[in-house]
């Protein structure tokens, strides 16, 4: 309807122009530009329309757009046990930095002292005078220069042990998304080398038939049957490193891969 209503307008135009004197070539030229233009407008709209219909097949086929699956992927390999013992280095290099701060209570010596001696007997033109109580506070000097270094280097340690887990959670989350990427190809490569092998297969068929005729020699249908179980041994090849990669992302997120993406 739109389309229509664009032409009629376009045609409107082109009919007040040729009233107005402008050459008919001119007129040719802008009613095929427009024209062009026209035509070419609906055919964005269907790639983006076919393409969301592509996605929502493979929602109603059970199985999740690339982006929600390497989500999953990312969130369960980062609860891997060497992520997990990344966060108990924090931990520790925590637990050193309060030892250091509270490392100059053990430094510090404290005493306390009571006298009771008491003197019956004394002098009147003499009298000793004694503490009752005595108390002692030891400070060594050092520790003024050595706490403050150590309390420095405790806490570096707890922003090193932090970056640690922060570079291992990028490694682990681009491990666990070239691993995926890579169990895609193999996944396409596999259609296409099955295409291949079924072709081969139905070459060696028909060549088998051909010799059973004696319209083939014997070398013909062996270099037939050998082409055919090369390309079967490509398939079996790529099923197995797809298998293989499966696996290993299996080891990295802890759970089964069907599970992800369905």
């Amino acid at each position: 309807m739109i389309l229509t209503n664009t032409v009629n307008s376009v045609h409107m135009y082109l009919r007040s122009c040729c009233l107005a004197g402008i050459p008919a070539a001119l007129l040719l030229v802008l009613l095929v530009g427009a024209t062009d233009a026209i035509a070419q407008r609906p055919t964005s709209n269907a790639n983006l329309y076919r393409r969301k219909t592509d996605s929502m097949a493979a929602i109603r086929r059970g199985i999740l757009p690339d982006s929600a699956i390497e989500h999953r992927l990312v969130a369960l390999a980062l609860q891997a046990p060497r992520y997990d013992a990344a966060g108990h280095q924090i931990s520790m290099a925590k637990s050193n930095l309060m030892l250091a701060r509270r490392a100059w209570f053990n430094l510090l010596t404290f005493s306390v002292n009571y006298n009771d001696q008491t003197f019956a007997k004394q002098s009147p033109t003499t009298s000793y005078v004694y503490p009752k109580y005595y108390f002692g506070l030891i400070i060594p000097v050092g520790l003024f220069f050595t706490m403050g270094p150590q309390i420095h280097a405790a806490r570096e340690n707890v922003l090193v042990a932090e970056d640690t887990r922060e570079e291992l959670a990028r490694t682990i989350r681009m491990d666990v998304l070239t691993k995926y990427h890579t169990y895609k190809n193999y996944e396409a490569l596999i259609l296409l080398q099955n295409t291949i092998v079924v072709d081969n297969q139905a070459a060696v068929t028909q060549i088998e038939q051909k010799f059973r005729d004696g319209t083939v020699s014997i070398d013909q249908y062996n270099a037939a049957d050998k082409a055919f179980s090369d390309e079967k041994a490509k398939l079996l090849n790529l099923q197995l490193a797809q298998d293989l990669e499966r696996l290993d992302i299996e080891r990295m997120i802890g759970v089964s891969f069907d599970s992800v993406i369905k």
